[in-house]
């Protein structure tokens, strides 16, 4: 994700994208020298002044992987502090439309199943997303594979809530 600044009500917008291919989803790692650099997330940044959160993603997922995404219905939303630093991010379910994902503005990318996402270090806000994912609760369509037609049949599933994670 892009470093930022935050927002003039000092909350800085976050999005980012789920993407799921052949039953693994796709991580970026962030560059070292930045804020958690060398920590796994899901690909996508800040939201822009004037920007939506799907113009954002789309735009955050061009720059970093050099692909063009369709963005489907949010399905994780969290706040979270870092120190001083508080951040809304919203997850949105996305399916590529062109492009092979690279690590462009990413120190790395990978395609990880999810019985081997928790191999990973997350950020510390996408951990109830991660923890879902590994336990099967989040999968490609949320009960299975996508439809024939490549849309996202998706419903934020009741299972997910807000939750305060520890301060470190």
């Amino acid at each position: 994700m892009t470093e930022s600044k935050p927002s003039s009500n000092g909350i800085l917008r976050v999005v980012a994208g789920l993407i799921w291919r052949g039953g693994e989803v796709l991580l970026t790692q962030r560059r070292p020298g930045r804020h958690l650099g060398l920590s796994w997330e899901f690909p996508g940044g800040k939201v822009e002044p004037g920007e939506s959160d799907e113009e954002a993603l789309r735009r955050e997922l061009d720059e970093e992987l050099g692909v063009k995404v369709k963005v489907g219905h949010a399905c994780y939303e969290t706040k979270h502090s870092y120190g001083p630093r508080e951040m809304s991010l919203k997850v949105f379910r996305c399916t590529i439309e062109s492009g092979e994902p690279r690590a462009i503005d990413v120190n790395a990318m990978e395609w990880v199943k999810p019985a081997n996402i928790l191999e990973k270090e997350f950020l510390p806000a996408d951990m109830p997303l991660v923890k879902g994912i590994a336990e099967g609760l989040i999968n490609a369509s949320g009960n299975g594979a996508e439809d024939d037609d490549g849309s996202i049949p998706f419903t934020p599933p009741k299972v997910l809530r807000r939750i305060e994670l520890p301060k470190s």
